[in-house]
Protein backbone atom coordinates (compact mmCIF):
# COMPACT_ATOMS: atom_id res chain seq x y z
CA UNK A 1 0.00 0.00 0.00
CA UNK A 2 1.07 3.61 -0.62
CA UNK A 3 -0.14 6.31 1.75
CA UNK A 4 -0.56 9.58 -0.10
CA UNK A 5 0.12 12.46 2.30
CA UNK A 6 0.93 16.16 2.27
CA UNK A 7 3.45 18.10 4.38
CA UNK A 8 1.86 21.56 4.85
CA UNK A 9 5.11 23.52 5.10
CA UNK A 10 6.14 22.53 1.57
CA UNK A 11 2.88 23.39 -0.20
CA UNK A 12 3.08 26.56 -2.30
CA UNK A 13 -0.50 26.70 -3.66
CA UNK A 14 -3.12 24.72 -1.71
CA UNK A 15 -6.11 25.20 -4.10
CA UNK A 16 -3.97 24.16 -7.07
CA UNK A 17 -2.68 21.08 -5.20
CA UNK A 18 -6.22 20.04 -4.31
CA UNK A 19 -7.32 20.36 -7.95
CA UNK A 20 -4.36 18.31 -9.19
CA UNK A 21 -4.85 15.56 -6.62
CA UNK A 22 -8.59 15.42 -7.31
CA UNK A 23 -8.06 15.05 -11.06
CA UNK A 24 -5.47 12.32 -10.52
CA UNK A 25 -7.64 10.31 -8.11
CA UNK A 26 -10.57 10.49 -10.54
CA UNK A 27 -8.37 9.05 -13.30
CA UNK A 28 -7.76 5.77 -11.43
CA UNK A 29 -9.40 2.74 -13.04
CA UNK A 30 -11.37 0.95 -11.81
CA UNK A 31 -12.70 4.08 -10.15
CA UNK A 32 -12.25 4.47 -6.40
CA UNK A 33 -15.52 3.84 -4.59
CA UNK A 34 -16.33 5.88 -2.61
CA UNK A 35 -14.37 8.66 -4.33
CA UNK A 36 -11.67 10.53 -2.40
CA UNK A 37 -13.21 13.57 -0.67
CA UNK A 38 -10.72 16.46 -0.59
CA UNK A 39 -13.16 19.13 0.56
CA UNK A 40 -11.62 19.39 4.02
CA UNK A 41 -7.97 19.09 2.94
CA UNK A 42 -7.29 22.88 2.96
CA UNK A 43 -8.61 23.15 6.52
CA UNK A 44 -6.60 20.14 7.68
CA UNK A 45 -3.43 21.56 6.14
CA UNK A 46 -4.02 24.96 7.76
CA UNK A 47 -4.46 23.40 11.20
CA UNK A 48 -1.52 20.98 11.01
CA UNK A 49 2.08 21.63 12.00
CA UNK A 50 4.27 22.61 9.00
CA UNK A 51 6.30 19.39 9.28
CA UNK A 52 3.36 17.08 9.96
CA UNK A 53 2.16 14.53 7.43
CA UNK A 54 -1.51 15.06 6.62
CA UNK A 55 -2.73 11.75 5.19
CA UNK A 56 -5.03 12.00 2.18
CA UNK A 57 -5.70 8.43 1.08
CA UNK A 58 -4.17 4.95 1.14
CA UNK A 59 -3.91 3.32 -2.29
CA UNK A 60 -3.11 -0.14 -3.48
CA UNK A 61 0.19 -0.11 -5.28
CA UNK A 62 -1.38 -0.83 -8.67
CA UNK A 63 -3.68 2.20 -8.30
CA UNK A 64 -0.78 4.41 -7.18
CA UNK A 65 1.32 3.41 -10.19
CA UNK A 66 -1.42 4.68 -12.53
CA UNK A 67 -1.13 8.23 -11.22
CA UNK A 68 2.41 8.39 -9.85
CA UNK A 69 3.68 10.56 -12.75
CA UNK A 70 0.90 13.07 -12.05
CA UNK A 71 1.37 13.45 -8.28
CA UNK A 72 4.90 12.41 -7.31
CA UNK A 73 6.52 15.80 -7.91
CA UNK A 74 3.67 17.96 -6.60
CA UNK A 75 4.94 20.33 -3.85
CA UNK A 76 4.43 18.88 -0.39
CA UNK A 77 3.38 15.37 -1.41
CA UNK A 78 4.87 12.39 0.44
CA UNK A 79 4.41 8.68 -0.21
CA UNK A 80 5.28 6.34 2.68
CA UNK A 81 4.55 2.67 2.01
CA UNK A 82 2.86 0.15 4.26
CA UNK A 83 1.66 -3.45 4.22
CA UNK A 84 -1.94 -4.41 5.02
CA UNK A 85 -4.00 -7.61 4.87
CA UNK A 86 -6.31 -7.13 1.90
CA UNK A 87 -8.51 -9.07 -0.49
CA UNK A 88 -6.88 -10.01 -3.82
CA UNK A 89 -8.50 -6.97 -5.50
CA UNK A 90 -10.48 -3.90 -4.36
CA UNK A 91 -13.61 -5.36 -5.94
CA UNK A 92 -13.28 -8.87 -4.50
CA UNK A 93 -16.83 -9.73 -3.33
CA UNK A 94 -16.91 -6.19 -1.94
CA UNK A 95 -20.68 -5.77 -1.59
CA UNK A 96 -20.97 -9.14 0.16
CA UNK A 97 -17.91 -8.82 2.39
CA UNK A 98 -18.26 -5.12 3.23
CA UNK A 99 -15.29 -3.03 4.29
CA UNK A 100 -13.23 -2.11 7.37
CA UNK A 101 -12.70 1.61 7.92
CA UNK A 102 -11.91 4.07 10.68
CA UNK A 103 -14.90 4.73 12.93
CA UNK A 104 -17.10 7.38 11.35
CA UNK A 105 -19.05 10.13 13.09
CA UNK A 106 -22.24 8.10 12.75
CA UNK A 107 -20.58 5.10 14.43
CA UNK A 108 -19.34 7.17 17.35
CA UNK A 109 -22.72 8.85 17.79
CA UNK A 110 -24.73 5.61 17.62
CA UNK A 111 -22.37 3.58 19.84
CA UNK A 112 -20.44 5.92 22.18
CA UNK A 113 -19.90 3.06 24.60
CA UNK A 114 -18.52 0.78 21.90
CA UNK A 115 -16.28 2.82 19.59
CA UNK A 116 -13.73 5.59 20.08
CA UNK A 117 -12.01 7.71 17.46
CA UNK A 118 -9.37 5.68 15.66
CA UNK A 119 -11.14 2.33 16.04
CA UNK A 120 -11.54 0.16 12.96
CA UNK A 121 -15.16 -0.72 12.27
CA UNK A 122 -16.84 -3.10 9.83
CA UNK A 123 -19.24 -1.40 7.46
CA UNK A 124 -21.76 -3.28 5.35
CA UNK A 125 -21.85 -6.93 4.32
CA UNK A 126 -20.30 -9.60 6.50
CA UNK A 127 -17.82 -7.13 8.01
CA UNK A 128 -20.70 -5.12 9.43
CA UNK A 129 -22.91 -8.03 10.40
CA UNK A 130 -20.15 -9.82 12.31
CA UNK A 131 -18.27 -6.74 13.53
CA UNK A 132 -18.45 -7.73 17.21
CA UNK A 133 -16.97 -11.14 16.46
CA UNK A 134 -14.28 -9.91 14.09
CA UNK A 135 -12.97 -6.90 16.03
CA UNK A 136 -12.54 -8.58 19.40
CA UNK A 137 -12.64 -6.87 22.81
CA UNK A 138 -10.18 -4.20 24.02
CA UNK A 139 -8.40 -4.59 27.32
CA UNK A 140 -9.44 -2.63 30.41
CA UNK A 141 -7.59 -1.71 33.59
CA UNK A 142 -9.16 0.08 36.58
CA UNK A 143 -6.96 1.74 39.23
CA UNK A 144 -7.82 3.99 42.17
CA UNK A 145 -6.34 7.48 42.20
CA UNK A 146 -6.42 9.78 45.24
CA UNK A 147 -5.41 13.42 45.69
CA UNK A 148 -1.99 13.88 47.25
CA UNK A 149 -2.44 15.30 50.79
CA UNK A 150 -1.51 18.98 50.78
CA UNK A 151 -0.15 18.79 47.24
CA UNK A 152 -1.38 19.18 43.71
CA UNK A 153 -1.80 16.07 41.63
CA UNK A 154 -2.96 12.54 42.19
CA UNK A 155 -1.50 9.45 43.76
CA UNK A 156 -1.97 6.24 41.80
CA UNK A 157 -3.40 3.55 44.00
CA UNK A 158 -3.87 -0.17 43.59
CA UNK A 159 -5.20 -1.86 40.50
CA UNK A 160 -8.67 -3.17 41.30
CA UNK A 161 -9.68 -4.70 37.97
CA UNK A 162 -8.03 -5.94 34.82
CA UNK A 163 -9.51 -7.47 31.69
CA UNK A 164 -7.07 -8.68 29.06
CA UNK A 165 -7.76 -7.80 25.42
CA UNK A 166 -9.27 -10.56 23.33
CA UNK A 167 -8.48 -10.97 19.69
CA UNK A 168 -11.32 -11.19 17.22
CA UNK A 169 -12.47 -14.44 15.68
CA UNK A 170 -12.40 -14.96 11.93
CA UNK A 171 -15.28 -16.02 9.72
CA UNK A 172 -14.97 -19.00 7.45
CA UNK A 173 -16.88 -18.69 4.18
CA UNK A 174 -17.35 -20.87 1.12
CA UNK A 175 -16.08 -18.25 -1.36
CA UNK A 176 -13.53 -19.57 -3.82
CA UNK A 177 -10.81 -17.08 -4.77
CA UNK A 178 -10.43 -18.18 -8.40
CA UNK A 179 -14.19 -18.31 -9.04
CA UNK A 180 -14.75 -14.94 -7.36
CA UNK A 181 -11.97 -13.38 -9.41
CA UNK A 182 -13.56 -14.75 -12.59
CA UNK A 183 -16.95 -13.36 -11.57
CA UNK A 184 -15.51 -9.93 -10.76
CA UNK A 185 -13.61 -9.89 -14.06
CA UNK A 186 -16.77 -10.84 -15.97
CA UNK A 187 -18.61 -7.79 -14.59
CA UNK A 188 -15.65 -5.43 -14.86
CA UNK A 189 -16.50 -2.58 -17.19
CA UNK A 190 -20.27 -3.15 -16.94
CA UNK A 191 -21.76 0.31 -16.35
CA UNK A 192 -25.23 -0.90 -15.39
CA UNK A 193 -26.13 -2.34 -12.02
CA UNK A 194 -25.48 -6.04 -12.31
CA UNK A 195 -24.78 -9.22 -10.39
CA UNK A 196 -23.25 -12.66 -10.87
CA UNK A 197 -23.55 -15.41 -8.27
CA UNK A 198 -22.12 -18.93 -8.55
CA UNK A 199 -22.75 -22.12 -6.53
CA UNK A 200 -21.09 -25.50 -6.36
CA UNK A 201 -23.85 -27.92 -7.33
CA UNK A 202 -22.55 -30.87 -5.33
CA UNK A 203 -22.85 -29.15 -1.94
CA UNK A 204 -24.51 -25.76 -2.51
CA UNK A 205 -21.45 -23.73 -1.52
CA UNK A 206 -21.56 -20.11 -2.71
CA UNK A 207 -18.36 -19.77 -4.73
CA UNK A 208 -18.74 -16.18 -5.92
CA UNK A 209 -20.95 -13.15 -5.44
CA UNK A 210 -20.02 -10.25 -7.70
CA UNK A 211 -21.86 -6.97 -8.10
CA UNK A 212 -21.36 -4.01 -10.38
CA UNK A 213 -20.63 -1.39 -11.36
CA UNK A 214 -17.54 -0.82 -9.29
CA UNK A 215 -16.45 -2.60 -6.14
CA UNK A 216 -18.93 -1.10 -3.66
CA UNK A 217 -22.70 -0.86 -3.58
CA UNK A 218 -25.66 -3.10 -2.95
CA UNK A 219 -25.36 -6.89 -2.90
CA UNK A 220 -27.86 -7.39 -5.72
CA UNK A 221 -26.68 -10.98 -6.10
CA UNK A 222 -28.44 -11.82 -2.84
CA UNK A 223 -31.05 -9.15 -2.22
CA UNK A 224 -32.45 -7.93 -5.55
CA UNK A 225 -36.22 -8.35 -5.88
CA UNK A 226 -36.82 -8.35 -9.62
CA UNK A 227 -38.87 -10.28 -12.19
CA UNK A 228 -36.98 -13.28 -13.57
CA UNK A 229 -38.37 -13.05 -17.09
CA UNK A 230 -37.89 -16.05 -19.31
CA UNK A 231 -35.39 -17.72 -16.99
CA UNK A 232 -38.52 -18.67 -15.05
CA UNK A 233 -39.62 -20.80 -17.99
CA UNK A 234 -37.31 -23.36 -16.38
CA UNK A 235 -39.74 -23.52 -13.45
CA UNK A 236 -42.79 -23.37 -15.73
CA UNK A 237 -41.46 -26.16 -17.94
CA UNK A 238 -40.69 -28.36 -14.93
CA UNK A 239 -44.22 -27.79 -13.61
CA UNK A 240 -45.74 -28.69 -16.98
CA UNK A 241 -43.57 -31.79 -17.35
CA UNK A 242 -44.37 -32.94 -13.80
CA UNK A 243 -48.10 -32.70 -14.53
CA UNK A 244 -47.84 -34.53 -17.83
CA UNK A 245 -49.30 -31.46 -19.52
CA UNK A 246 -46.64 -31.49 -22.22
CA UNK A 247 -43.59 -33.40 -23.46
CA UNK A 248 -40.53 -32.02 -25.23
CA UNK A 249 -41.75 -33.57 -28.49
CA UNK A 250 -45.34 -32.34 -28.23
CA UNK A 251 -46.34 -29.71 -30.77
CA UNK A 252 -47.09 -26.37 -29.14
CA UNK A 253 -47.79 -23.51 -31.51
CA UNK A 254 -45.72 -20.35 -31.25
CA UNK A 255 -47.74 -17.55 -32.88
CA UNK A 256 -46.63 -13.94 -33.03
CA UNK A 257 -49.34 -12.96 -30.50
CA UNK A 258 -51.48 -14.81 -27.96
CA UNK A 259 -54.38 -13.01 -26.28
CA UNK A 260 -55.54 -13.77 -22.73
CA UNK A 261 -58.69 -11.97 -21.51
CA UNK A 262 -58.05 -9.18 -23.94
CA UNK A 263 -54.37 -8.75 -23.13
CA UNK A 264 -51.98 -9.59 -25.97
CA UNK A 265 -48.72 -11.40 -25.19
CA UNK A 266 -45.93 -11.13 -27.76
CA UNK A 267 -42.53 -12.62 -28.42
CA UNK A 268 -39.28 -10.67 -28.46
CA UNK A 269 -39.06 -8.75 -31.74
CA UNK A 270 -42.50 -10.22 -32.60
CA UNK A 271 -41.05 -13.47 -33.93
CA UNK A 272 -43.20 -16.54 -34.58
CA UNK A 273 -42.23 -20.18 -35.04
CA UNK A 274 -45.52 -21.75 -36.05
CA UNK A 275 -46.33 -25.32 -34.98
CA UNK A 276 -43.11 -26.64 -33.46
CA UNK A 277 -42.04 -29.07 -30.70
CA UNK A 278 -42.22 -27.71 -27.17
CA UNK A 279 -38.43 -28.16 -26.89
CA UNK A 280 -38.03 -25.64 -29.73
CA UNK A 281 -40.41 -23.22 -28.00
CA UNK A 282 -38.19 -23.46 -24.93
CA UNK A 283 -34.89 -23.13 -26.78
CA UNK A 284 -36.09 -20.11 -28.73
CA UNK A 285 -37.89 -18.68 -25.64
CA UNK A 286 -41.36 -18.41 -27.15
CA UNK A 287 -43.60 -16.41 -24.81
CA UNK A 288 -46.83 -17.18 -26.62
CA UNK A 289 -46.33 -20.94 -26.33
CA UNK A 290 -45.94 -20.67 -22.57
CA UNK A 291 -48.85 -18.28 -22.08
CA UNK A 292 -51.07 -20.70 -24.01
CA UNK A 293 -50.04 -23.51 -21.63
CA UNK A 294 -50.52 -21.46 -18.45
CA UNK A 295 -54.08 -22.76 -17.74
CA UNK A 296 -52.64 -26.28 -17.42
CA UNK A 297 -50.67 -25.12 -14.37
CA UNK A 298 -53.68 -23.91 -12.43
CA UNK A 299 -53.63 -20.94 -10.05
CA UNK A 300 -50.85 -22.28 -7.78
CA UNK A 301 -48.92 -24.72 -9.96
CA UNK A 302 -45.95 -22.40 -10.44
CA UNK A 303 -45.69 -21.59 -6.73
CA UNK A 304 -45.86 -25.28 -5.81
CA UNK A 305 -43.06 -26.21 -8.20
CA UNK A 306 -41.05 -23.13 -7.27
CA UNK A 307 -41.08 -24.16 -3.63
CA UNK A 308 -39.62 -27.56 -4.51
CA UNK A 309 -36.72 -25.53 -5.96
CA UNK A 310 -36.21 -23.49 -2.77
CA UNK A 311 -38.09 -20.35 -3.78
CA UNK A 312 -39.91 -18.56 -0.94
CA UNK A 313 -38.16 -20.73 1.69
CA UNK A 314 -36.60 -19.28 4.82
CA UNK A 315 -32.85 -19.63 4.36
CA UNK A 316 -30.13 -19.26 6.98
CA UNK A 317 -26.77 -18.74 5.33
CA UNK A 318 -25.26 -15.96 7.44
CA UNK A 319 -26.21 -13.04 5.18
CA UNK A 320 -29.39 -11.32 4.08
CA UNK A 321 -31.03 -12.98 1.07
CA UNK A 322 -34.31 -12.65 -0.80
CA UNK A 323 -35.56 -16.12 -1.74
CA UNK A 324 -38.33 -15.04 -4.07
CA UNK A 325 -42.07 -14.58 -4.24
CA UNK A 326 -43.98 -16.61 -6.83
CA UNK A 327 -47.32 -15.56 -8.26
CA UNK A 328 -50.28 -17.60 -7.06
CA UNK A 329 -54.08 -17.38 -7.23
CA UNK A 330 -54.12 -14.64 -9.84
CA UNK A 331 -56.38 -14.00 -12.80
CA UNK A 332 -55.94 -15.78 -16.11
CA UNK A 333 -53.87 -12.82 -17.32
CA UNK A 334 -51.66 -12.93 -14.23
CA UNK A 335 -51.18 -16.68 -14.60
CA UNK A 336 -50.14 -16.21 -18.22
CA UNK A 337 -47.68 -13.47 -17.24
CA UNK A 338 -46.29 -15.59 -14.40
CA UNK A 339 -45.61 -18.49 -16.78
CA UNK A 340 -43.04 -16.30 -18.54
CA UNK A 341 -41.56 -14.82 -15.36
CA UNK A 342 -43.56 -11.62 -15.35
CA UNK A 343 -46.55 -10.46 -13.30
CA UNK A 344 -46.02 -10.41 -9.56
CA UNK A 345 -43.22 -13.01 -9.45
CA UNK A 346 -39.92 -11.59 -8.17
CA UNK A 347 -36.62 -13.30 -7.32
CA UNK A 348 -32.97 -12.65 -6.55
CA UNK A 349 -30.04 -13.97 -8.61
CA UNK A 350 -29.05 -16.27 -5.72
CA UNK A 351 -32.58 -17.69 -5.54
CA UNK A 352 -32.51 -18.46 -9.27
CA UNK A 353 -28.99 -19.92 -9.06
CA UNK A 354 -30.23 -22.17 -6.25
CA UNK A 355 -33.21 -23.28 -8.31
CA UNK A 356 -30.96 -23.95 -11.30
CA UNK A 357 -28.57 -25.98 -9.15
CA UNK A 358 -31.56 -27.99 -7.90
CA UNK A 359 -32.43 -29.02 -11.46
CA UNK A 360 -28.81 -29.98 -12.14
CA UNK A 361 -28.58 -31.90 -8.85
CA UNK A 362 -32.03 -33.51 -8.87
CA UNK A 363 -33.16 -31.91 -5.59
CA UNK A 364 -32.86 -28.57 -3.84
CA UNK A 365 -30.40 -27.80 -1.06
CA UNK A 366 -30.05 -24.46 0.67
CA UNK A 367 -26.94 -22.61 -0.52
CA UNK A 368 -24.14 -22.31 2.05
CA UNK A 369 -22.01 -19.23 2.67
CA UNK A 370 -20.77 -18.80 6.26
CA UNK A 371 -19.38 -22.05 7.65
CA UNK A 372 -18.00 -20.70 10.95
CA UNK A 373 -20.05 -19.69 12.82
CA UNK A 374 -22.31 -22.38 11.39
CA UNK A 375 -25.88 -21.63 10.37
CA UNK A 376 -28.28 -22.35 13.21
CA UNK A 377 -31.42 -23.09 11.19
CA UNK A 378 -30.65 -23.95 7.56
CA UNK A 379 -33.66 -24.81 5.46
CA UNK A 380 -34.21 -28.56 5.03
CA UNK A 381 -33.36 -30.13 1.68
CA UNK A 382 -36.17 -30.40 -0.85
CA UNK A 383 -37.72 -33.59 -2.17
CA UNK A 384 -36.22 -35.53 -5.04
CA UNK A 385 -37.43 -34.10 -8.34
CA UNK A 386 -39.10 -36.43 -10.84
CA UNK A 387 -36.25 -38.05 -12.72
CA UNK A 388 -38.06 -38.13 -16.06
CA UNK A 389 -39.03 -34.46 -15.81
CA UNK A 390 -35.49 -33.42 -14.90
CA UNK A 391 -34.01 -35.47 -17.75
CA UNK A 392 -36.36 -33.82 -20.26
CA UNK A 393 -35.69 -30.35 -18.85
CA UNK A 394 -31.93 -30.84 -19.00
CA UNK A 395 -32.20 -31.76 -22.66
CA UNK A 396 -34.12 -28.56 -23.34
CA UNK A 397 -31.69 -26.45 -21.29
CA UNK A 398 -28.84 -27.84 -23.34
CA UNK A 399 -30.71 -27.00 -26.55
CA UNK A 400 -30.86 -23.34 -25.48
CA UNK A 401 -27.07 -23.32 -25.84
CA UNK A 402 -26.69 -25.52 -28.90
CA UNK A 403 -29.60 -24.21 -30.97
CA UNK A 404 -31.36 -21.45 -29.07
CA UNK A 405 -30.91 -18.02 -27.56
CA UNK A 406 -27.53 -18.72 -25.91
CA UNK A 407 -25.58 -20.13 -28.85
CA UNK A 408 -22.69 -17.82 -27.98
CA UNK A 409 -21.88 -20.25 -25.15
CA UNK A 410 -21.72 -23.33 -27.35
CA UNK A 411 -17.95 -23.13 -27.85
CA UNK A 412 -16.99 -22.35 -24.25
CA UNK A 413 -14.17 -24.76 -23.29
CA UNK A 414 -14.88 -27.55 -20.83
CA UNK A 415 -18.00 -29.56 -20.10
CA UNK A 416 -21.35 -28.85 -21.80
CA UNK A 417 -23.14 -25.66 -20.76
CA UNK A 418 -26.86 -25.75 -19.87
CA UNK A 419 -28.98 -22.68 -19.32
CA UNK A 420 -31.81 -20.30 -20.03
CA UNK A 421 -31.82 -16.69 -21.13
CA UNK A 422 -34.31 -14.18 -19.82
CA UNK A 423 -35.53 -10.71 -20.67
CA UNK A 424 -37.82 -9.27 -18.01
CA UNK A 425 -40.06 -6.23 -18.34
CA UNK A 426 -40.05 -4.22 -15.11
CA UNK A 427 -42.71 -1.58 -15.88
CA UNK A 428 -45.44 -0.92 -18.42
CA UNK A 429 -43.00 -0.06 -21.20
CA UNK A 430 -42.01 -3.22 -23.14
CA UNK A 431 -38.77 -1.51 -24.11
CA UNK A 432 -37.68 -1.38 -20.46
CA UNK A 433 -36.19 -4.76 -19.63
CA UNK A 434 -33.72 -6.46 -17.32
CA UNK A 435 -31.44 -9.13 -18.77
CA UNK A 436 -30.75 -12.58 -17.28
CA UNK A 437 -28.96 -15.84 -17.81
CA UNK A 438 -29.06 -18.85 -15.50
CA UNK A 439 -27.26 -22.11 -16.10
CA UNK A 440 -24.47 -24.46 -15.16
CA UNK A 441 -21.31 -26.09 -16.41
CA UNK A 442 -19.83 -29.08 -14.65
CA UNK A 443 -20.25 -28.56 -10.90
CA UNK A 444 -20.84 -24.79 -11.08
CA UNK A 445 -24.34 -23.28 -11.34
CA UNK A 446 -24.67 -19.54 -11.75
CA UNK A 447 -27.02 -16.64 -12.44
CA UNK A 448 -26.27 -13.35 -14.20
CA UNK A 449 -28.51 -10.30 -13.85
CA UNK A 450 -28.15 -6.91 -15.57
CA UNK A 451 -30.51 -4.15 -14.52
CA UNK A 452 -32.00 -2.41 -17.57
CA UNK A 453 -29.77 -4.69 -19.62
CA UNK A 454 -32.10 -4.96 -22.61
CA UNK A 455 -31.68 -8.16 -24.59
CA UNK A 456 -30.03 -10.97 -22.65
CA UNK A 457 -28.06 -12.01 -25.73
CA UNK A 458 -26.44 -8.56 -25.78
CA UNK A 459 -25.58 -8.30 -22.08
CA UNK A 460 -26.17 -11.28 -19.76
CA UNK A 461 -24.93 -13.93 -22.20
CA UNK A 462 -21.60 -12.17 -22.95
CA UNK A 463 -21.02 -11.75 -19.19
CA UNK A 464 -21.73 -15.46 -18.75
CA UNK A 465 -19.24 -16.29 -21.48
CA UNK A 466 -16.53 -14.17 -19.87
CA UNK A 467 -17.20 -15.87 -16.53
CA UNK A 468 -17.09 -19.40 -17.92
CA UNK A 469 -13.94 -18.73 -19.92
CA UNK A 470 -12.43 -17.15 -16.80
CA UNK A 471 -12.98 -20.23 -14.64
CA UNK A 472 -11.80 -22.48 -17.47
CA UNK A 473 -8.51 -20.57 -17.57
CA UNK A 474 -7.77 -20.84 -13.85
Amino acid sequence: MVRVGVQPGEVTDVPKLVRQLDAAFKAIRPALVPPVDLSDLPKRLAEAEPTALVEVVTLREEAYRQIKPRIYDLPGTKFPTDTLDLAPTREFARALLGSVDAAQADDLKAHPDKYVAGDLVGHGGLQGRYDDRLRGVPGLTVVIERPKPGERGMTTGPEVFRSEPKTGQPLKTTLDVATQNAADAALRGEKRRSALVALRISDGAVLAAANGPGPAGENLAFTAQVPPGSTFKTVSALALLDRGAVTPQATVACPKTFVVDGRPFKNSDNFELGAVPFSTDFAKSCNTAFTSLAPKLGPDGLATTGRTLGLEAKWDLGADVFTGKVSTGGSATEQAAAAIGQGTTVVSPLAMAGATAAVARGHWEQPKLVLDPAAQQPAPAGPALKAESVAALKTMLRAVVTAGTAKALADVPGEPVYGKTGTAEYDNNPAHTHAWFVGWQGDVAFAVFVEQGGSSTDSAVPISERFLRGIAAR
